[in-house]
């Protein structure tokens, strides 16, 4: 996968490179960097990264680089290019064995981490979906390698994953259900059937508890992440937000996972870029001689707020995210960078807006 993601950028090169108003001289690759990462260092627009590499074509694979490996910034013809060497000059790179593995486009095991235990469906699959009954022992929670029975029709021989439903995602703006979020728990292994609608399996595997009434489908083998190695700005969305988070809760930080409210029907596509924009404050700005004080919307007085309306303060970049695996109606995007929390119902911008690097 590496380096899959830069070849594909230079149809986007078109963009000149702006550096960050901070950037390095210099800077060592360090364990756990990601290329996105360094490149966001120096640039503003990090997925124009190829760009800086052009005058280290003496190198036969530029986009290999490791810990420790020291980059520099030099300039040719008037243009940032980055160059693998020491402090004080570019060095060719003796052929060495390497302990270390190559640093990765971006944080790849976030992405599978999610992919194996998360999916987004209709609701209407899920509702109708295989689920567990019981065992013979008569326990609401399974234990491994033991026999359960489950209403449906399975496959002998064949796998299957058995997951729980989190939250139904369902669209702020037209109140419609665009997916049902669930969480894989565990798996089974098919046996035979047992009657009608009845079959029996063996808990193979288990992430969490698993309990009667868990839903039973196939394990999901549609490639999320197979088209994700081409990162460029999306195309604009129309009340476009952050639905919900990958794991439990309501913010999540760099290197998560986010839903979004927008899929294949809005022509959305993996590897596609946004910034996630925090809403401004809102602020009842009215004459002191009436009102006595400014205030912010949310510590208003009844009178204020049935009597004029607040000023809404500017929206704030708070983070860059590059969508992954689409669905119909929904997608799911990682979080590269970011400079608070991520929180839902945070809306969603051309990338551009975003303007900060690492």
């Amino acid at each position: 996968m590496l380096g899959l993601l830069l070849v594909s950028c230079f149809g986007h090169q078109a963009q000149g490179l702006e550096l960050n108003e901070n950037y390095p001289e210099s800077y060592i690759v360090r364990k756990g960097d990601t290329l996105w990462d360094i490149s966001a260092h120096f640039l503003k627009s990090p997925w124009l990264w190829p760009k800086l590499w052009q005058a280290n074509q003496q190198i036969a694979n530029p986009h290999l680089i490791y810990p420790g490996d020291v980059l520099r910034l030099i300039w040719v013809n008037g243009e940032p290019r980055l160059v693998r060497g020491e402090a004080d000059k570019v060095v060719h790179l003796a052929p060495r064995v390497r302990t270390d593995s190559a640093v990765a486009t971006i944080p790849l095991s976030s992405i599978l981490n999610f992919v194996d235990s998360h999916r987004v469906m209709s609701p209407a699959v899920f509702e109708q979906a295989s689920y567990i009954l019981g065992d013979q022992q008569g326990r609401e929670v399974m234990v491994k390698d033991s026999s359960v029975y489950v209403r449906g029709q399975l496959t002998p021989g064949t796998l299957y994953g058995v997951y729980r439903p989190q939250e139904m995602l369902i669209d702020r703006f037209t109140h419609a259900e665009l997916g049902q979020k669930a969480a894989l728990v565990g798996t089974l292994l098919a046996g035979e059937q047992q009657g009608y609608q009845m079959t029996e399996a063996q808990v193979s595997s288990m992430k969490q508890e698993m309990r009667q009434g868990d839903r039973v489908l196939p394990l999901s083998q549609d490639g999320g992440i197979a088209a994700f190695h081409y990162p460029r700005p999306g195309p604009a969305l129309d009340q476009a937000y952050i639905m919900a988070m990958g794991t439990e809760g309501s913010v999540i930080g760099r290197h998560g996972v986010v839903f979004i409210n927008k899929g294949h029907a809005d022509g959305v596509r993996a590897g596609d870029l946004y910034a996630v924009m925090k809403p401004g404050a809102s602020v009842y700005d009215v004459n002191p001689g009436t009102s006595g004080r400014l205030t912010y919307a949310d510590m208003a007085s009844n009178y204020l707020r049935t009597g004029s309306r607040p000023e809404q303060l500017p929206d704030e970049a708070m983070a860059r995210i590059m969508v992954f695996k689409v669905d119909d109606k929904t997608s799911a995007a990682l979080v590269l960078d970011n400079r608070g929390l991520v929180q839902t119902n945070y809306s969603l911008s051309h990338v551009s807006d975003a303007g900060f690097g690492s």
